[in-house]
């Protein structure tokens, strides 16, 4: 025999080792390769793992395996329907394939590298795989690398919601701060969608839940105070945010009422306006800026009402804070500034948790992080029709897997 044949055989065969089969046959064509196995063991039960069962039915199937330099690669293989003592009656166990799959382990591993890097019409591409096959073992891989929630322990969570389609639907995304990462994916965004999320988790675990970061929106409150003894955080960038909605709506009553002259110099000034005045840097737009607030006394008391709401949240001593946000609210019942009033009641309302702010210091932009990865995940894909597959990919990149 030819040492280097020999040679050669033992390499291949260790490339096409698979668990009871050894190689019986190879067809090689322009496009492709057909390796064929013949069976040499046992079949092994899925469930007990006993190699004594009592062989029904045999199949032959054919399935993708790895690529062999530019060809595309086939096993053909032998499989066999089993009765097994422990009750188990089906397919038997194989390592290297999952049952009814059409493409082996090693180039569904490879196809989710891929997946997770880029779309799966891309990765069908690549692999020259039909795109639902692709999708299939996508979501099969990230269902098997999924961590399992009863297996966590969070202590402080930050709950957001996202839409997924136009027209108020909604995702729930609950995030364990501590850890950064997203834990719980649900439908819409009640109490019962964040109260399903606690059951999952249980009560013990939910009665460990010290601190809960939200906006502030009632069904989440609701099933907060119900399910945990957590403080309430609501995040300051949302209370900012309602601020500067007031402002803006002063900023367009006062170019409404103002002369063609002054609307010139107020055109394209909203941006000027609604950022910080500590975080302009260009001296002609601090200029501007400062002559247009000078020529507009309402805008110009707006203006100062949510710069001095943004010094207040900037500091985070509680017992300070509380007396400047009074000395605010006073602020603003004695401007006259009827657009920044119903900001006030708001934050009223929801004082505990804005003063919890200020005990914690937390925010949910890790939240806004999360939501800025998952429209890229919609962008890419051009939107979800399956939303399950959309929950994965969520877990995929933001830490759940």
């Amino acid at each position: 025999m030819n040492p280097k044949r020999s040679k050669y055989e033992t390499v291949f065969k260790n490339l096409f080792f698979f668990n009871r089969y050894k190689i019986s046959g190879l067809e090689d064509t322009e496009t492709q390769v057909l390796v064929s196995l013949e069976k040499v063991g046992p079949p092994k039960c899925p469930r007990c793992g006993s190699v004594h069962c009592h062989i029904e039915e045999k199949y032959t199937r054919i399935a993708r395996d790895l690529d062999l330099r530019h060809k595309l690669c086939y096993i053909k293989f032998e499989e066999n329907k089993i009765r097994c003592s422990c009750g188990y009656r089906g397919i038997e166990y194989l390592d290297f394939i999952r049952p009814y799959s059409r493409c082996t382990r090693l180039l569904e591993e490879e196809v989710a590298v891929c997946t997770a890097r880029m779309t799966i019409t891309d990765a069908s591409l690549i692999w020259h795989l039909d795109w639902k096959t692709v999708k299939e073992i996508d979501k099969q891989s990230i269902k098997d690398k999924m961590i399992d929630l009863k297996t966590l322990n969070p202590t402080m969570i930050g709950v957001d919601e996202i839409a997924y389609i136009k027209g108020h639907h909604y995702l729930t995304i609950v995030r364990d701060i501590t850890a950064r990462k997203v834990i719980w994916v649900g439908f819409k965004r009640k109490t019962a969608t964040l109260d399903a999320f606690f059951k999952e988790l249980g009560p013990e675990k939910s009665l460990n839940i010290k601190v809960c970061c939200m906006d502030m929106w009632d069904p989440y409150i609701a099933s907060v105070n119900r399910n945990t003894p957590a403080d309430i955080v609501f995040d300051k960038f949302h209370i900012i945010k309602k601020v500067n909605e007031a402002l803006d709506k002063v900023r367009r009553k006062v170019f409404a009422n103002s002369d063609k002259s002054t609307r010139k110099e107020m055109k394209h000034k909203r941006f000027l306006i609604l950022h910080r005045r500590n975080n302009l840097v260009d001296e002609q737009d601090i200029e501007s800026l400062e002559q247009l607030l000078e020529s507009n006394k309402p805008l110009y008391t707006a203006y100062i009402l949510k710069e001095e709401i943004a010094d207040i949240f900037d500091d985070v001593d509680e017992h300070r804070e509380i007396v400047r946000l009074e000395q605010w609210f006073k602020n603003v019942r004695d401007s006259g500034i009827d657009e920044f009033l119903p900001v006030v009641s708001m934050m009223q309302r929801y004082l505990y948790g804005i003063l919890n702010y200020f005990k914690y210091g937390l925010t949910n932009a890790g939240s806004e992080g999360f939501n800025n990865k998952i429209n890229v995940i919609k962008r890419a894909a051009f939107g979800f029709r399956d939303i399950e597959y959309f929950k994965l990919k969520i877990f995929q990149r933001c830490g759940g897997v």
